[in-house]
């Protein structure tokens, strides 16, 4: 397990950085995303995590080491559902998360009234599933990887999860 976990976060990290050409994996027919520098952290946040519990821990501001005061984590909605959530107009708000024919989550960094990064995250490398407050999370939130106890499947998780993420975490067995 450790050995995918570690090709996994290898793949993602150099899918796109070649001048020559994209470089794409698939696993189990499902391609990663561009290798957002966001994605390529947080891939090797979650990979990490399969050493053991004390790595476990997720610090977002060094995933996403920019300014901005809340995240929000979209699946299954459309760009009118985002620019809802997040409050305000944002021209680069997708169609529908996730795209036609992908198995992902898009992660949303905002500042104030503005949109500071954005990244898909392929659920080839770690579920967002249970991440869907509606208000999102402050900066100062402290975030974990947890396993799914039969498929060992990594699900990012709040420390403190509210109940509608404990109920979802519970439900994927995590």
């Amino acid at each position: 397990m450790l050995a995918v976990a570690g090709f996994i976060v290898y793949a993602v990290q150099f899918s796109d950085f070649g001048k020559g050409g994209t470089t794409t994996v698939r696993l189990n027919g499902i391609a990663p995303p561009a290798a957002s520098p966001i994605a390529v952290r947080l891939a090797n946040a979650i990979g990490r995590a399969n050493l053991g519990r004390r790595f476990r821990a997720v610090d977002m501001a060094a995933v996403a080491p920019f300014g901005w005061d809340r995240m929000y984590v979209f699946r299954d909605e459309t760009g009118s559902d985002i620019r809802q959530r997040l409050g305000f107009d944002w021209s680069g708000a997708p169609d529908v998360v996730p795209r036609s024919g992908e198995h992902e989550g898009l992660l949303v960094f905002v500042g104030g009234q503005t949109v500071t990064g954005s990244a898909f995250f392929s659920d080839a490398i770690g579920h967002l599933d249970c991440l869907t407050a509606p208000a999102g999370y402050t900066r100062d939130t402290r975030f974990v990887v947890r396993f799914a106890r039969r498929s060992h499947a990594p699900y990012l998780a709040s420390t403190r999860p509210d109940a509608a993420e404990s109920a979802c975490l519970r439900a994927v067995g995590a």
